[in-house]
């Protein structure tokens, strides 16, 4: 079911140009999931190729998110900040608790394809089985697998 309104607080994720192609990917990767609303460059707007997405709001597992594409040079906005200064830090991270290792080779496998790992999938101190990685769109994703309602109550 789509958002009536957007909640008080999301993730907003400001990509160069890919916005609709990361959009695509990760609503594709994860159940409950959908695309609620998106804007699109108008015929003749300044510095926007026509159809371009510019801005959207979309739920992954049912979490709100929005993005947009970043202003290109000679589109309104694009003097209102230094555009080609800014991307995403793995210090901000989507963290994603997976409740089946089935779950986690499969998010851990489509989201590090292109991208990098930063801390394998392994067992850690702190988790059985935990990834850190950068997708191939500079997002930052950490994955934890849940530990199991049996491990849970001992």
């Amino acid at each position: 079911m789509p958002p009536t309104q957007a909640p008080k607080l999301m993730m907003f994720l400001a990509f160069r140009s890919d916005a609709e192609e990361a959009l695509d990917f990760y609503t594709a990767l994860f159940d409950d999931s959908a695309v609620h609303r998106v804007v699109r460059a108008r015929a003749g707007e300044e510095g926007w190729p026509e159809g371009t997405l510019q801005h959207a709001l979309f739920t992954l597992h049912g979490q709100t998110f929005m993005c947009t594409n970043m202003p290109p040079p000679g589109a309104k906005g694009h003097e209102l900040a230094d555009w080609d200064a800014y991307a995403f830090s793995p210090a901000t991270a989507i963290y994603v608790q997976c409740e089946t290792a089935e779950e986690f080779d499969r998010l851990h496998a489509a989201l590090v394809e292109k991208g990098e790992d930063i801390m394998p999938p392994d067992a850690y101190e702190f988790s059985a089985r935990f990834a850190w990685l950068t997708d191939r769109f500079g997002v930052s994703w950490r994955i934890n697998l849940a530990p199991s309602r049996r491990a849970r109550r001992g």
